[in-house]
């Protein structure tokens, strides 16, 4: 019997309950543990969301820890293939990216970097010189890397030729698709799960809420996730490249707390398991704003479940979201929109019914677990292929 390729998986572990945090998860304990021997190198430092990102000295002790385990593992361990989820910021290449990139070149290592946001390509644009001609020289030692959907591959232009790209969406746990959705609140509740920022559409949420509530009083909106200041990966509207106008979170939940509106507002945290699982069950509507996105999961799950989508054309959506036949797409930044489409959505239960029932359909045929692991097998072990060829 053959031994395993040993397979070198660099990324972050929850906490935080992040998209990226539980991907990493979901992959190291699916079918992928079956055919590979998995070294893992957890590069999650913040167990908590509203610090991740922050530049102080445990970030720096944490890129020299980082790097030293790297060495350590690329040295005693010998992985065959080595795959690493890449950053979005100037910070996390210098101090991280290109160290991976160079250290696999040095013990002829092959390499696979994936991206699983949207917008590297427009943060590239505004790093110092340096620092991009930097990235352009590491990336010449790239086997492959992967992105989360077709429309996404423009994220390397320039720096990694288009056949060393690959496309792997995301997924969810498929227990997601086993939910009951046949009893729902009385009155409508609208769920977002994300970072409550203004990147992630929080903030103009919040002021659609006077307008839904003048047709449904009774509305909740309740909000899952870290309320913090700035998102430091995501300061640009993706669909019209235009900088973010920043928004103060806490001031805009705490002027709406002190309106007459507070009782239509609900904001739990982070929320998982069991009581997640009962939101998803129990609301008409998931929302999910973004000015940018890569392939977010809080989607995939409300498709899975069968809950109506509404959100954005950033990212992943516009390949995979058909705006009126499996859920409904706004612009980024577009309130009156926003407002009309809630208000839409909440008063025609035969448009949620249809939106649901093909979202679950879009599913369960293109990003169940078993369809998108076996894509990561077969690149891991085509990567190998190439070696020993």
């Amino acid at each position: 019997m053959s031994k395993k390729i040993r397979l070198l998986f660099v990324g972050p572990f929850p906490p935080p309950f992040s998209g990226p945090e539980l991907s990493t998860k979901q992959l190291l304990e699916s079918d992928l543990k079956n055919h590979f021997d998995i070294i893992f190198l957890n590069t999650n430092v913040r167990k908590d969301n509203s610090k991740k990102g922050r530049i102080d000295i445990t970030a720096f002790i944490s890129v020299f820890k980082f790097n030293i385990k790297l060495f350590c593992n690329m040295v005693l361990k010998r992985p065959h293939v080595a795959y690493h989820l890449v950053t979005p910021t100037e910070m996390g290449w210098l101090g991280r990216d290109v160290w991976f990139i160079l250290q696999c070149k040095l013990f002829g290592i092959k390499n696979i970097i994936h991206f699983r946001g949207s917008h590297f390509d427009i943060n590239f644009k505004n790093f110092r010189l340096f620092t991009q001609q930097v990235i352009k020289y590491c990336c010449k030692y790239v086997d492959y890397a992967i992105v989360q959907s077709k429309c996404l591959k423009g994220q390397f232009k320039g720096i990694i030729p288009d056949y060393k790209i690959s496309v792997i969406s995301n997924t969810v746990d498929d227990v997601f698709s086993s939910l009951n959705r046949n009893s729902l609140n009385e009155s409508p509740k609208i769920l977002f799960f994300g970072h409550l920022t203004k990147a992630k559409g929080y903030t103009d949420i919040v002021k659609a809420i006077p307008k839904v509530v003048s047709k449904f009083p009774d509305v909740k909106f309740v909000f899952c996730g870290n309320i913090k200041r700035g998102e430091p990966g995501v300061k640009y509207n993706q669909c019209t490249g235009e900088r973010i106008k920043y928004e103060d979170p806490f001031k805009v939940e705490s002027s709406i707390l002190n309106s007459k509106y507070k009782n239509n507002y609900l904001n739990l945290g982070i929320v998982t398991g069991t009581q997640k699982m009962e939101l998803i069950q129990k609301s008409w509507i998931f929302i999910l704003p973004s000015y940018s996105e890569g392939f977010s999961r809080s989607i995939l799950e409300a498709m899975a479940a069968g809950l109506t989508v509404l959100t954005t054309p950033v990212g992943a959506n516009k390949d995979f979201i058909i705006n009126g036949f499996n859920g409904i797409l706004v612009s980024p930044g577009d309130v009156e929109a926003l407002e009309s489409k809630i208000i839409e959505l909440l008063s025609d239960s035969s448009l949620r019914n249809s939106l649901s029932e093909n979202a679950k359909l879009t599913f369960n045929k293109n990003f169940s677990e078993k369809i998108v692991v076996d894509k990561y097998i077969t690149l891991f072990n085509s990567v190998l292929n190439e070696k020993n060829s």
